[in-house]
């Protein structure tokens, strides 16, 4: 056997295949050739001592030695003609059956796996693998497109002995995905659809035949515990849904409260306030500075329940556009932007007016877009409808502050007043008896024209709402100004109506509208068949329990008298109309029974006549 060392000669080398040279027949075939190469060496040296011992000691060969000499020939020869034979059976890729017994070839079959096999089912595998791959891959992008992909040509041939286990495969993950499609995502999720399965009446049968009810403990205390899992980030939790915990409406309760704790001046601190403004409105006042709209914010004007009004000056070096080209919603030209500016900001939380969806959710304009739930929103919304509507009454010539820009809740306008002072309200102005009489003409007209041209209702106009400047009134105040198709408008306008000719009266100014005739003098419609003023006491606030009960009521104000709604008046009129219709239906009966009669005496009449 050859040194594994040795030079490689300059024989040429046999070309074999890969599958013959890896096949374990061939090797077990190597390995007898170096066996009996050994013995054939051994059999060499065996000889060649022979020989020498016979040169040491000639003599005459006899008989046997030269029988057993060509008869080791003769089996070196037999055994290099098998090797060749066999090892060109194997090259050429025949088995012959008649030098390999059948019982040699079925131990091979049975104990000896060729790695070719082998190599040929990694192959196959990973041929099958990547073809999954490639079929995750086009569910995946075919699960929500319109249009279907296919990666068909870019599968592998090698999987041929998988595709029945392929299409099972494919199968069970179907149904594993339909299953997860139906399996709830927590005991929460599956919590919910109990509840939401159960009708508006509060109650339903099971199939066990018992009764569920919304006020289930179990389906409570699950729910209970989902909702704990939403207070807020610093009161520890934990998480509830990886175990059956349950909570008692009272716990809950209880832990609510607790988690509330300290957040108390919370609100306070994150609100619109009178004398101060929150972070976000801080912010909002800051852009409008580096946007050069305005210079500075010298201070607050004035106070009301919805709003806060602050002084600004304008920036004299505003081009329409700032330094990135952007013009940020002004809504006038630079050379028209006034030089003293009111900022109104409207108070976000710490709101007094709470009743501003009366005015906004039947407001066409808003109605899609109104929602309850967000204040914020409601803010918003209620800023822009200002902006608006003093647009609106600006477009047909009354007295309103020009609109310079809107930021969410903070509404910019032209400043009524001058150097720093603002206008007197009508209220505090000191008017001399012409210039009361031109104001209320004034009013009257301009209330005419918010009807008839603007299609508006001011819906809260009083002194407190009109400005004196100038020897003008201006109107302030129309965020929640309506329209006539609003369910209220009447109601609303009514009530101007009265506040205004109370105003007036008061001043002692002579020759002026009642309440009635002023809303018809606006609407050219009967206030007595339309029922306005009915409609006004019925949401006016009353007198309090105090001045009820105060002896000698008969002498009490008609406006400090208890509401009388209109619930007896109504159940009276229903009473009446069903008595008469019952007393009509009576009567119509009576009559019928009266022609009856006087059919029969006719028919007994000419029965006796013919007799």
């Amino acid at each position: 056997m050859s040194s594994p060392w040795s030079k490689v000669g300059n024989d040429p080398v046999q070309t074999v295949s890969l599958a013959d040279i890896m096949s374990e027949q061939y090797a077990h075939q190597l390995h007898d050739k170096e066996l009996k190469q050994q013995q054939q060496q051994k059999e060499k040296e065996k000889r060649k001592t022979q020989k020498e011992s016979e040169a040491s000691s000639p003599a005459s060969p006899s008989y046997s030695d030269v029988a057993s000499t060509s008869q080791s020939a003769e089996i070196q020869g037999s055994h290099d003609a098998d090797e060749w034979e066999d090892y060109s059976m194997l090259l050429s890729g025949q088995e012959r059956s008649d030098k390999i017994s059948p019982e040699v070839l079925r131990l091979l079959e049975d104990e000896a796996e060729s790695d070719a096999v082998i190599a040929q089912m990694l192959q196959s595998q990973f041929d099958h693998e990547y073809n999954e791959e490639l079929r995750r891959i086009e569910r995946q992008q075919n699960k929500q497109s319109k249009v279907t992909v296919t990666l068909n040509k870019f599968l592998r041939d090698g999987d041929a002995e998988f595709l029945h286990d392929t299409e099972n495969d494919y199968n069970d993950y179907e149904e594993d995905e339909l299953e997860r499609h139906k399996r709830d995502w927590d005991r929460f999720e599956t919590n919910e659809k109990r509840l939401d399965a159960i009708p508006k009446c509060g109650f339903k049968v099971d199939k066990e035949g018992e009764m569920i009810t919304k006020h289930d403990p179990q389906l409570c205390g699950v729910r209970n515990a989902q909702r704990v899992m939403s207070f807020p980030p610093e009161f520890p939790t934990g998480d509830g849904a990886c175990f059956d915990m349950k909570l008692s409406n009272k716990v809950f309760n209880q832990l609510k409260a607790y988690s509330r704790r300290g957040r108390a001046d919370k609100k306070e601190k994150v609100a619109t306030a009178e004398m101060g403004v929150d972070a976000a409105t801080r912010l909002l006042l800051y852009k409008l500075i580096n946007n050069q709209i305005l210079e500075q914010i010298n201070g607050i004007i004035s106070t009301g329940k919805e709003a806060v009004i602050l002084h600004a000056n304008s920036d004299s070096s505003y081009t329409g556009t700032n330094e990135h080209g952007h013009g940020d919603g002004v809504l006038m030209p630079p050379h028209l932007l006034p030089k003293e500016c009111a900022i109104k900001i409207f108070k976000t939380t710490l709101n007094e007016f709470k009743q501003r969806d009366r005015y906004i959710k039947d407001d066409y304009r808003f109605k899609d877009r109104f929602s309850k739930q967000n204040h914020r929103v409601i803010i918003n919304m209620w800023a822009e409808k200002e902006m608006h509507n003093l647009m609106r009454m600006q477009s047909i010539g009354l007295n309103v502050p020009d609109v310079v820009v809107l930021k969410r809740h903070v509404l910019v306008m032209r400043f009524i007043g001058d150097n720093h002072n603002a206008a007197p309200k009508l209220k505090d102005a000191r008017l001399s008896a012409a210039e009361l009489s031109c104001a209320y003409e004034e009013i009257v007209d301009a209330m005419y024209k918010l009807y008839n041209q603007a299609n508006l209702v001011h819906a809260d106009l009083s002194e407190y709402n009109i400005l004196w400047f100038e020897g003008k009134c201006w109107f302030i105040d129309v965020a929640q100004s309506v329209e006539p198709e609003h369910p209220s408008a009447l109601e609303f306008l009514m009530r101007d109506c009265g506040n205004i000719v109370n105003f007036f009266e008061k001043r002692g100014l002579p020759n002026i509208y009642t309440k009635e005739q002023l809303f018809e003098f606006i609407t050219a419609l009967n206030a007595e068949t339309h029922n306005a003023a009915m409609l006004e006491r019925i949401h006016t606030k009353g007198a309090s329990i105090n001045q009820a009960t105060v002896p000698n009521q008969q002498e009490c104000p008609d406006e400090l008298k208890p509401l009388e709604y209109p619930f007896e008046l109504a159940w009276e009129k229903s009473q009446q109309d069903r008595k008469a219709a019952a007393a009509a239906q009576q009567l119509k009966v009576k009559d019928n029974e009266e022609d009856i009669n006087t059919s029969s005496n006719n028919d007994n009449n000419t029965a006796t006549c013919a007799q």
